[in-house]
């Protein structure tokens, strides 16, 4: 997830420069040392908090419904159903979308765009 209250991006992790030669002499001993290191550690599960994205996608969920019935009663120029649209919004953006989902939404919007682009042309 994008932490919206962040502000800025975390700083990236450069490691410092090493010397060819002594990182050849030293290799030798480190790769017995990773191999030992690797079979006592443990898997630390990765990926977002279950309970937070559970949390964060029935927020959207529930402004989702309350966003089609304010565009079903004022339609979508009116300023309410305008709000409604952009609180869903607000909701949607800090969440981070694999590629295959994202671009599930951008075909849905290019298929749209065509769709008006034929009936003008029309």
């Amino acid at each position: 997830y994008i932490d919206p209250d962040d502000g800025i991006a975390p700083p990236a992790e450069v490691p410092p420069p090493v010397d060819p030669k002594a990182a050849k002499a030293e290799g030798d001993d480190e790769e017995e040392e990773t191999a030992d290191a690797t079979d006592d550690e443990e898997e630390v599960e990765s990926g977002p908090d279950p309970v937070i994205a559970q949390q964060r996608f029935g927020a959207v969920s529930d402004q989702m419904e309350i966003t089609r019935k304010a565009l079903k009663k004022f339609g979508r120029s009116d300023k309410h159903a305008i709000a409604e649209l952009v609180a869903l919004a607000e909701l949607f953006m800090p969440i981070k979308l694999v590629p295959k989902q994202f671009e599930g939404l951008v075909e849905r919007v290019r298929g749209a765009l065509e769709r008006l682009r034929a009936q003008e042309r029309a």
